[in-house]
């Protein structure tokens, strides 16, 4: 990214982070889900939950989600800590959802109860293998992702291999992954409730914000090449990387500030991938936007709500 564009760009995304970051986007979110509960051991497990299985159509993904939750009867962490495999197998039956099979969800679960039995939380486990003078969030959690597939998984498929199914759930840095639905954990777990419109839950005080990689999903990668944060085709962790370098020149502290406006500028169809003059014409990044200014002429055009 350029000095002309980082200037260019700044007004525009403070912006967005201005009007766009507002509760009435919450409930289009999967942070909706666990903003249900008020336990902070709560609050991690069903984080974790809600963002592993964050993919694809939200209403499809909640949907399965809510049928994970309706058989801890309403105690997430109480549930987990009480896991009884035998029991819980036949309650699994008929609850997948696209690459995950009942048996890679039962799996899953299984695993955030071995973690808890072994650590106490999942933020005990993430600060424990998090070492300050790392560049960023991407080598911790590279080993809590080494971690969590060393338990062994013989109880849930009868030999001690991961399935296509799980590791789906469990991607990590060290493969080349963007591992978006982590960093969206991550993301709600670490940054501070204080200084993120309380979105975010700030559970881990211990990781700085500073250094969470953006959770990079296809509206993400797509916006982010419209306004120069990226250069990179293919997505993947050294996209997710660029995008927050060039994002920490706008917050130094808190790369993944404006992570929730762009992406439900794609989400709500603000930022449509069909060309669209109209919602072009009238988006707050218009002059930072590479496929907005080729659509929209500027010589009439005067901003609004930028400061």
């Amino acid at each position: 990214m350029t000095r002309f564009q980082e200037k260019r760009l700044a007004p525009r995304l403070k912006s967005i982070y201005r009007d766009i970051s507002s509760f009435h986007r919450i409930k289009e979110d999967p942070i909706e889900i666990p903003r249900r509960y008020k336990d902070p051991l709560d609050i991690e497990v069903v984080g974790w939950l809600t963002a592993a299985l964050s993919y694809g159509r939200v209403d499809l993904f909640k949907k399965v989600v809510d049928q994970i939750l309706a058989l801890t009867s309403g105690r997430p962490d109480h549930y987990l800590r009480s896991f009884d495999l035998s029991r819980e197998r036949n309650r699994f039956r008929g609850i997948y959802y696209r690459l995950n099979a009942s048996e890679d969800l039962l799996a899953f679960v299984y695993l955030m109860s071995r973690i808890l039995d072994q650590h106490g939380s999942f933020g005990n486990l993430f600060v424990s293998l998090y070492r300050e003078e790392e560049e960023d969030i991407g080598p911790t959690l590279s080993r809590v992702i080494a971690k969590i597939l060393s338990f062994d998984l013989r109880p849930v498929y009868g030999q001690n291999r991961s399935r296509a199914g799980l590791k789906q759930l469990l991607s990590s840095p060290s493969a080349g992954s963007a591992c978006k639905r982590m960093n969206l954990f991550l993301r709600w777990m670490v940054r501070r409730k204080e200084a993120t419109d309380g979105i975010d839950f700030g559970l881990w005080p211990e990781i700085p914000a500073a250094k969470l990689i953006i959770p990079l999903d296809t509206h993400i990668a797509r916006i982010s090449r419209y306004l120069g944060l990226t250069t990179r085709k293919s997505p993947g962790w050294k996209m997710a990387k660029e995008i927050t370098e060039n994002l920490l020149r706008f917050d130094p502290g808190d790369p993944l500030k404006y992570d929730f406006a762009l992406c439900h500028l794609g989400i709500s169809g603000a930022c449509p991938i069909a060309r669209n003059r109209e919602k072009c014409r009238v988006c707050p990044l218009l002059g930072a936007c590479k496929r907005g200014n080729r659509l929209v002429s500027l010589r009439n055009y005067s901003p609004t709500n930028i400061s």
